[in-house]
């Protein structure tokens, strides 16, 4: 039974790949837009990051009674990058594909910029110990 999870999981994930490959390239020869692009994941990593922090904000002042303005305001500001990016992607196409284009990569990339943003966070830990442990070089011969 377990096997048989393992390929239906497989599968699913195989043919969620293709279909948003060939969704995407349609969209690129029909409209010369993609809609699953680095920019496109750099804006969704954005406004997801700033829209979480807002919620933390809110939630702790909440908590201690204090100006919860300030999470609401960043949360504003997340959902604002995410609704521009939803309004680009219906100018450069039309809206049937630019909706449904902008609910796929929306909840695609929000879903890798989760798993992400914690690795990246772990990635510039380990950047700046080694920058700080690093011994200077001199050269000798010149």
């Amino acid at each position: 039974m377990l096997v048989i999870k393992l390929v239906l999981v497989v599968a699913v994930l195989v043919a969620l790949v293709v279909g948003i490959k060939k969704f995407n390239n349609h969209c690129a020869l029909k409209f010369g837009h993609a809609f699953f692009t680095k920019r496109a994941f750099y804006f969704t990593a954005a406004a997801i990051g700033v829209y979480a922090v807002g919620q933390m904000w809110r939630s702790d002042a909440q908590h201690t009674h204090g100006d919860t303005l300030n999470g609401i305001v960043l949360m504003v500001i997340g959902a604002l990058v995410a609704a521009w990016l939803v309004f680009d992607n219906v100018r450069r196409t039309n809206p049937v594909y630019g909706a449904l284009g902008s609910v796929a990569s929306l909840g695609l990339f929000s879903v890798l910029a989760w798993v992400w943003l914690p690795l990246m966070a772990i990635g510039l830990v380990c950047y700046f110990i080694m920058l700080a442990s690093a011994k200077p070089v001199y050269v000798v011969n010149r």
